[in-house]
């Protein structure tokens, strides 16, 4: 656990280049379709994130805009990119994984003899576009 804002700005930016790096190795597993890696890279964002989330902690962000050192500001500018970086990342994988999600439920309804993207009604009476859909979660 870093000690000093300092300490926990350079554990943040390290874990976020990890972080990112992963992001770019799960699309690739996202588009070869490799449910391992893909489990393995779902697994070590989980760590990654409760890494990054005690090492902000640690981060005065309040104080990043009257940072005077080189290296802090350059820091400082390094995580809002990896930040940015990131979401974009997430983003791409969270569309691939929409894309292999929409295939499956084509195919389900090829394998079921209805025509894909076919207007069905679910239960509640909602249009989706294939009879494929996800589960949803009753209200309690």
């Amino acid at each position: 656990m870093p000690t000093t804002p300092a300490d926990a700005r350079e554990a943040l930016l390290a874990l976020l280049v990890e972080f990112n790096r992963l992001l770019l190795d799960e699309y690739a597993a996202l588009l070869q379709r490799n449910a391992d890696v893909i489990e393995a890279c779902a697994n070590r964002k989980q760590q990654l994130t409760t890494a990054i989330e005690d090492a902000a902690s640690g981060c005065d962000f309040a104080a990043r805009t009257r940072e005077t050192d080189p290296k802090s500001k350059e820091d400082w500018a390094r995580i809002e990119s990896l930040l940015a970086e990131c979401a974009l990342a997430n983003r791409k994988n969270g569309a691939a994984v929409q894309s292999s999600r929409n295939l499956v439920g084509a195919l389900l309804d090829i394998v079921k003899g209805r025509v894909p993207g076919e207007r069905l009604y679910d239960a509640r009476g909602r249009a989706g576009a294939s009879s494929y859909a996800a589960p949803t979660r009753e209200r309690v």
